[in-house]
């Protein structure tokens, strides 16, 4: 008898949990859920962030998932309403810009955002995009938003691998050079799960970060990837071209093409030229950010100067400022044994809290 009550309470409580979970996805939670909140074109060459999504994003194995939203434009923001102000400032760039491994409040932007109240801050980034896409993003916004007073485009090193080797330019349009992301078609009842049951996913997604790093904890840190003792696409800056990209090098890394950073750093200039161009003409500010890597603090600019190729950048695009973290980051690790874990993420390029702040502290300094 007492088997048959709890069976039919827990039905019944299974069932009122349902129920009101479908309640909740289409009355309360109305954000799309996702893992990752992409949305690609159908021949599989482009992607970007869908519109009204929520997500508990996990792109890279070694960091935590993080709390992502997207508004209606499909632009990474807060989650939270607030009233439209007469003046916007756009954000352009990658995984960086984009704030990968951190929670909205915690990236660079969202920090600006907190302190600026007056300003509408647009965060037009998406992981892995790189100036031939950050030039599209910034075309498309402005079909729709005129009246643009700052632009920032935060250039990352990773940029001149992906000019070189993942995006190109057909009929106007970027497009994945060389591979296609395969888009799996969701049947009825994913799809309805996903509409109706967004509670569900929502302790699923954090139950299953929580499993995911208690397994992490258990791992051998000595296996890990250490991005501060070397980055295959930032190693341009401290490895000779030719064995990283010569056509006859045995020695060829494989994330380079033949004449890869030659290719890349070439279509930075131009891209982000005609970037310049645009702002110039909608009488926008234009701002250069950069960033170094932990490998570019470990083993320097021996080859290729970035902070000398950015600060001539600013001066071909006339821009009206280069924000130059470098120096900042050089400092920290100066004087802070610690430096590696205090700014960026654990076993990764991605920054921390304490990173982000920084960023938006110089960003400030310069142009506010």
């Amino acid at each position: 008898m007492k088997i048959k009550i709890f069976f039919f309470n827990s039905i019944f409580i299974l069932s009122l949990y349902l129920f009101a979970d479908i309640l909740f996805s289409n009355f309360y939670f109305k954000q799309n859920v996702d893992h990752k909140c992409y949305e690609h074109d159908v021949d599989g060459k482009f992607y970007k962030m869908r519109k009204n999504c929520f997500a508990n994003m996990r792109l890279i194995s070694s960091i935590d998932p993080f709390k992502v939203y997207t508004d209606k434009d499909g632009f990474r923001y807060s989650g939270k309403k607030k009233p439209i102000k007469d003046k916007n400032i756009v954000f352009l760039g990658d995984s960086q810009t984009f704030g990968v491994g951190s929670d909205w409040d915690e990236t660079f932007i969202g920090i600006l955002e907190k302190k600026y109240e007056d300003y509408n801050f647009k965060n037009l980034a998406v992981p892995s995009y790189s100036p031939t896409v950050y030039k599209y993003s910034l075309e498309e916004y402005l079909k729709k938003n005129d009246n643009v007073e700052k632009v920032f485009v935060l250039i990352d090193i990773t940029d001149v691998a992906d000019e070189a080797n993942r995006w190109s330019t057909i009929n106007d349009l970027p497009k994945l050079a060389e591979e296609k992301i395969i888009i799996k078609e969701q049947s009825f009842f994913t799809k309805f799960k996903k509409n109706n049951f967004k509670g569900l996913y929502l302790i699923s997604s954090k139950l299953r970060s929580f499993t995911r790093k208690m397994r992490s904890n258990l791992k051998d840190d000595r296996i890990e990837y250490k991005p501060v003792e070397g980055n295959p696409t930032g190693a341009y800056l401290y490895t000779n071209h030719d064995k990283l990209t010569g056509c006859n090098s045995k020695d060829k890394n494989l994330f380079w093409e033949c004449g890869g950073v030659k290719k890349g750093i070439s279509k930075i200039i131009n891209k982000t030229l005609e970037i310049s161009q645009i702002t110039r003409r909608y009488n926008s500010e234009f701002y250069i950010i950069i960033i170094p890597w932990p490998d570019t603090l470990n083993y320097g600019q021996t080859v290729f100067n970035w902070e000398n190729f950015a600060k001539d950048l600013c001066n071909k695009s006339n821009c009206n400022g280069m924000i130059n973290l470098f120096p900042k980051f050089k400092e920290i690790k100066k004087k802070n044994n610690n430096w590696l874990n205090y700014i960026y993420l654990k076993n990764d390029i991605h920054l921390t809290k304490n990173g982000n702040a920084i960023v938006a502290q110089e960003i400030e300094i310069s142009s506010f």
